[in-house]
């Protein structure tokens, strides 16, 4: 379970309608594994599967019941918004991440970060 320092909020600019009224506050978490694989089931095309994965972090909007703050739901947000959404998911996750140097215990690159000798050959050093 996150904690709430493991989250963000906010207010969107414009929001969505739900039941007649205009929702904007929102709380944000990090997705999980188990969210990247219930987003990837979903009956949602590929090019909808961020919107599925944020739809599935979002913990409050407005007032809107958690059941339903869906993919389909998220579809009617402005981009502005589901930029700002984007935007606070990796805020979050760099303040997560532990600093530069910080007592880290491991000399290995973080996987997906690829090799840093192959980075400073391109980088005319």
């Amino acid at each position: 379970m996150m904690t709430e320092t493991m989250k963000a909020s906010g207010t969107l600019a414009l929001g969505v309608e739900y039941n007649g009224e205009m929702h904007r506050d929102y709380v944000l978490r990090l997705p999980t594994v188990g969210d990247e694989i219930d987003a990837s089931d979903a009956d949602v095309p590929d090019s909808g599967f961020g919107v599925a994965l944020m739809a599935a972090c979002l913990e409050k909007l407005g007032t809107i019941p958690k059941e339903n703050l869906t993919y389909d739901l998220l579809r009617g947000l402005l981009s502005e918004d589901y930029e700002q959404l984007r935007v606070a998911r990796d805020e979050l996750k760099k303040k997560l991440k532990p600093e530069s140097g910080a007592g880290g215990t491991s000399d290995t690159p973080a996987s997906g970060s690829g090799d840093t000798a192959t980075a400073t050959k391109t980088s005319g050093r």
